[in-house]
């Protein structure tokens, strides 16, 4: 046999593990039995206790505090065991509630659900629920609003001398969520702040969302059909009033636009702290159909005033204003009356008499309904214009601002 010179064979032995480094179920009992042995869970663990939060965009996520009755990290018979798992039952939790719930007003509890608690005695446990909060809502630019609601964690009982909470090092954990159809979330940001009781002060915190509504599906069921049947008022004053069809398209069209307001206040929250600018329009634009019809009817009633009935003086001051204003075909701002003056020697006087100009213009009925129809559609068309514009500018301002 030969052997190599210069090399030493080594030989290295670890120590195995022994017994009582192994976890088995009964030495986690053991262990058990050691730190619940004259535990009270109606105790809190320390003078001064701190609750670390975050939140899910789902619900609460963790609570962590610490526990010194559960720390066994100095004890060598268990440091193999770094955690156990318990439940409320038996654990001491703070009393926490939602302080601006609506739906349960109780402390957050779940019995069902472990509580991880580490060997240094650090608790971390993750309650679930579904909690509906109150949420103050401003409908001022309704369908073009951001909303900022706030969840409100406070303590119950435990004064802040003696439960403080705080956020955990990531406060607001987005990984769960998932776009909305209905909303787009814009920023999340905390806040601490206390709550007095009386002469008592409690720990509270606060997680601030704010959303902002998405636009395109109230663009064409909301806005856009507004707009064009707010347009159709103009209308009215087109038809002829021989048709017979002026005065039910006017009632029609008022008629459409109660609907309408109807079913948009029905989307609208209810709120009596704000006023949404689409109902004022909506309001305003109802006016304005009451206001066609009432116009429409006075129309039609002058139309069929029978031709023998003198013209009142203000119907016909009415009827050349309009006329004015429309530049009617046969109003005197259309005819003029050219009178000619002859030269007379300056010896002869002069007949001021044959000089004077008639301006004297009568209109009939029917033609004063006419000219009534025509001041009055452009009247409402640039009335229509002015708040239609005015409306869609103050909306784009609030969406943007």
């Amino acid at each position: 046999m030969t052997v190599n010179q210069g090399v030493t064979p080594v030989m290295s032995i670890l120590p195995l593990p022994t017994v009582n480094n192994l976890y088995t179920a009964d030495r986690e009992d053991s262990l058990r039995s050691d730190l619940f042995t004259n535990y009270q869970k109606n105790s809190r663990p320390a003078p001064l206790v701190d609750i670390r939060c975050n939140m899910k965009l789902l619900s609460i996520k963790d609570l962590i505090w610490n526990d010194t009755r559960f720390d066994w990290s100095s004890n060598s018979m268990y440091t193999d065991i770094e955690t156990i798992y318990s439940t409320e039952t038996a654990v001491f939790t703070p009393p926490i509630v939602v302080e601006n719930s609506v739906s349960n007003l109780g402390v957050i509890s779940d019995t069902t659900l472990p509580i991880k608690i580490s060997q240094t005695g650090e608790t971390t446990w993750s309650p679930g629920d579904i909690y509906v909060t109150s949420c103050d809502i401003d409908t001022t630019f309704y369908p073009f609003d951001e909303q900022t609601c706030v969840i409100t964690l406070t303590t119950r009982g435990y004064t802040a001398n003696q439960i403080t909470l705080s956020f955990d090092e990531v406060p607001i954990i987005r990984s769960a969520y998932q776009d909305n159809g209905e909303w787009i979330f814009v920023k999340s940001s905390t806040s601490t702040s206390l709550s007095y009781r009386g002469n008592e002060v409690f720990s509270q915190l606060n997680f601030i969302f704010t959303l902002k509504r998405r636009t395109t599906f109230h663009l064409l069921n909301t806005v856009l059909p507004m707009f064009l049947l707010a347009s159709m008022v103009c209308f009215v004053f087109k038809l002829p009033v021989d048709s017979g069809e002026k005065l039910g398209y006017s009632l029609t069209v008022l008629l459409a636009i109660a609907v309408y307001l109807t079913l948009v206040a029905d989307n609208i929250p209810t709120t009596s702290t704000y006023t949404s600018y689409l109902s004022v329009y909506l309001n305003v634009m109802l006016g304005i159909a009451v206001a066609s019809s009432l116009l429409t009817i006075f129309v039609i009633n002058i139309h069929f005033t029978p031709e023998e009935e003198e013209v009142s003086e203000y119907i016909q001051s009415l009827a050349k204003f309009g006329a004015q204003m429309v530049c009617w075909k046969h109003s005197c701002c259309r005819t003029t009356d050219k009178s000619t003056v002859d030269v007379l020697p300056y010896t002869d006087k002069i007949d001021l008499e044959s000089v004077a100009v008639n301006n004297n213009c009568e209109f009939a009925w029917p033609e004063i309904a006419k000219i009534l129809d025509a001041f009055f559609f452009r009247v409402y068309v640039l009335l229509m214009v002015i708040l239609t514009t005015a409306f869609a500018v103050v909306m784009a301002m609030g969406s943007w601002y």
